[in-house]
């Protein structure tokens, strides 16, 4: 609880008479000390949602170590291009067909996938995330392919806003980011919607840039995807050794 500015002077113990500083008197009487402590008082409610918010997003859910279930969102969809390829399919298809690959990968492991879109249409941001906040016991994970007006730009990221998913984007990040011949940008902090407005730990990964001829090449090729497939899925699960644990009950 706040101390009150009213309580007396003599509070700490200091001998009567003593010519002790009143707070209350300077905070009062002296308008740029006014000025300050509007502003603060004025602050305090956000201080308080961001704390309140930030406890929600790391107390509720399963953590990394129990997670059964994995939300796999393939990015845009419908109306939603996404990034458009230098040639061949655009992000929204390249998306959808990784992540379709991905969920029989991880249900041989064991894992309940929930995908946010099986086919090629728009869900709102708000729903994605609506769909991962609904599962108490999953991960999320987003699956992008970037794109750049500089043509040379490559390489793979991953993203994540709450310390508890950096793990997880660095699992993921570790086992994709030269598995086609790209490189690592590295794991990355973003205040993306489907980040940001998760209660799950949660991740969004760039594949590469399907703005650059060479990626893009790569990209549009089965048998990459499927390679790409395969180390998301090997990612995810790594933190568990490979295969979802086993549930309390079993």
């Amino acid at each position: 609880m706040r101390r009150s500015l009213h309580a007396r002077d003599n509070e700490k113990g200091l001998p009567e008479g003593d010519p002790a500083i009143n707070l209350h008197v300077i905070m009062t009487e002296c308008p740029i000390m006014m000025v300050f402590q509007y502003s603060i008082l004025r602050l305090l409610p956000l201080f308080a949602a961001l704390l309140l918010s930030g406890c929600a997003l790391f107390d509720e859910g399963a953590g990394l170590s129990d997670f059964r279930t994995v939300v796999l969102d393939a990015g845009h969809g419908g109306y939603d291009h996404g990034a458009h390829a230098v040639r061949g399919a655009d992000e929204k298809m390249l998306t959808l067909d990784v992540a379709r690959r991905v969920k029989p990968l991880l249900e041989d492991r064991g894992y309940h996938v929930v995908m946010t879109r099986t086919s090629d249409v728009f869900i709102p941001l708000g729903q994605r995330t609506a769909i991962s906040n609904s599962h108490p016991d999953a991960v999320f994970v987003s699956i992008h392919c970037n794109s750049a007006s500089r043509r040379s730009a490559n390489g793979v990221e991953s993203y994540y806003f709450t310390p508890r998913s950096m793990p997880l984007a660095r699992n993921i990040q570790r086992a994709i980011a030269a598995c086609y011949g790209s490189h690592s940008r590295g794991v990355k902090f973003a205040r993306y919607y489907v980040l940001h407005h998760n209660e799950r730990p949660a991740t969004l990964l760039e594949l590469g840039f399907i703005s650059n001829a060479w990626e893009n090449a790569a990209l549009q090729n089965p048998e990459i995807r499927q390679r790409i497939a395969e180390k998301i899925a090997e990612g995810i699960s790594l933190i568990h050794g490979g295969h979802a644990p086993l549930r309390p009950d079993s």
